[in-house]
């Protein structure tokens, strides 16, 4: 059997094959989004946030993200030193800490969706809706087998 058909053989590792995929496209949604200050890690944060009214608990925020509670503190940071959001005690529980968008936050995210806007445009012009629609479809079969 060629080793190039061999699925078990090193160069097929799914866990690399993504990684090098994912930074690939990372960087075309990386340069655009710093067009507005935003990392690729700080936009999805956002977006969640706004989508939250009251704000979100960062454990709840961090598990819809896919994040770690440590990376999701290392993203708001510099979101908090902004003034584009606000880490507060949870008022029934002050154990918890809940996250909220501001509104010079919420103006950023207007920024941010244009930015985002022109990554996806040009991300799929390049690989084809319909080949975005089956890698979609293939990515969340991947995340749900192996959750």
């Amino acid at each position: 059997m060629d080793p190039a058909d061999d699925l078990l053989n090193p160069i097929h590792c799914v866990s690399h094959n993504l990684q090098k995929t994912a930074r690939v496209v990372a960087g075309v949604y990386a340069g655009e989004l710093r067009s507005c200050g935003l990392s690729r890690g700080q936009f999805p944060i956002l977006q969640q946030l706004e989508a939250s009214a009251g704000g979100v608990a960062m454990s709840a925020l961090a598990q819809r993200l896919y994040m770690d509670r440590t990376t999701l503190t290392r993203n708001l940071s510099p979101l908090e030193r902004a003034g584009l959001v606000v880490r507060e005690a949870d008022p029934g529980d002050a154990r918890v800490r809940r996250v909220m968008i501001t509104e010079a936050g919420r103006s950023r995210l207007v920024e941010g969706r244009k930015a985002w806007r022109r990554a996806q445009t040009m991300t799929l012009e390049r690989i084809g809706a319909d080949s975005w629609r089956r890698l979609e479809d293939d990515l969340r079969r991947v995340r749900k087998a192996l959750s």
